[in-house]
């Protein structure tokens, strides 16, 4: 009996000491619900080109590998146009030379002027390419494997396979259009053209509500929306300013802001919700700065390490 009676007295002191400081309890109970409804809102976490930091980005080995952690909801990825007008993964509209070899194994050569384009390339002669086997200077973690560079189609179809085989539920998409007006019409094609491709593509796949479609052009933007209001959009933006200016700029309010993560501070955010607008910065792999934007409130997190994700919320504030 004594064990109890000692279990029973500690019980008692411990109820009289948080008795006494009631407005202490109020005050702290505050802080942690507002830092819980923070940290425990549903995040966007996002693969970037997959996994850039891991495997060959913007291929579907890179997409497949993001799904293997629980905490990615969205595929991040980037379009160009190829010259049979199907719609290619690719970050540049171009070969890199940084990342590519040629069809013979050969290192591509360097320079602006070199540039071999997407759009003078068939799918097929695209596939020749090999994208995954240079080792990247920028991403020493990154696996080296034969890799090319895939359709949308055949990326929604991989990664549909792979949910069915593994019992996961499907992820969302955000597909950035990589149109620049000064590209046009070697490496892209107008905006009307790219737009009505993209949209092909993803209304022949049959789930537009899990995809997003995001750009750092705000006239490619309104002929996204002119064709397909119901469709999600996001902006995308390197160097934030007045964004009420911005909005008036595309002409609606997009429901995502996606600014460089190195803008994104509590006022930035403050200014967004003005809007109604959902803040997913880019890309942010140090899992310290994930901890911090996550304390100021974002709504998703867009990362070339899903790796490091778990780290950053095992590391968040309590």
């Amino acid at each position: 009996m004594e064990p109890f009676r000692t279990l029973l007295f500690l019980s008692f002191l411990c109820t009289c000491v948080l008795a006494c400081n009631p407005a202490d309890q109020t005050k702290e109970a505050s802080a942690n619900s507002a830092t819980m409804t923070k940290l425990t809102k549903e995040i966007d976490w996002q693969g970037h080109r997959g996994c850039r930091g891991l495997l060959p980005e913007n291929t579907i080995p890179a997409f497949l590998r993001a799904l293997a952690y629980p905490e990615v909801k969205t595929l991040e990825l980037d379009v160009v146009i190829a010259a049979d007008n199907r719609v290619i993964v690719s970050h540049e509209p171009w070969m890199s030379a940084e990342i590519c070899l040629s069809p013979a194994g050969e290192p591509l050569e360097k320079g602006d002027s070199a540039r071999i384009s997407l759009r003078s390339l068939t799918t097929a002669e695209i596939a020749t390419y090999d994208c995954g086997k240079l080792p990247h200077p920028r991403f020493p973690e990154q696996a080296k494997r034969p890799a090319h560079k895939p359709t949308l189609l055949a990326v929604f179809a991989a990664v549909d396979r792979y949910c069915v085989q593994n019992d996961r539920p499907s992820p969302r998409y955000n597909i950035e259009l990589k149109y620049e007006e000064q590209l046009e019409p070697a490496f892209v094609p107008d905006r009307e053209t790219f737009a009505d491709l993209v949209l092909q593509d993803v209304l022949a796949w049959g789930k537009p509500e899990l995809v997003t479609l995001q750009c750092f052009d705000p006239p490619t933007l309104r002929v996204l929306h002119e064709k397909a209001p119901d469709l999600q959009l996001a902006y995308l933006d390197e160097f934030p300013g007045n964004l009420q200016e911005k909005m008036a700029e595309i002409g609606f309010v997009p429901p995502i802001y996606s600014p460089y993560e190195i803008h994104v501070t509590d006022s930035l955010i403050a200014e967004a919700s003005t809007l109604d607008m959902r803040v997913v910065p880019w890309t942010v792999n140090d899992p310290a700065r994930m901890k911090e934007l996550l304390a100021l409130g974002v709504d998703g997190i867009i990362t070339d390490y899903p790796d490091r994700i778990a780290k950053a919320l095992a590391t968040a504030p309590e």
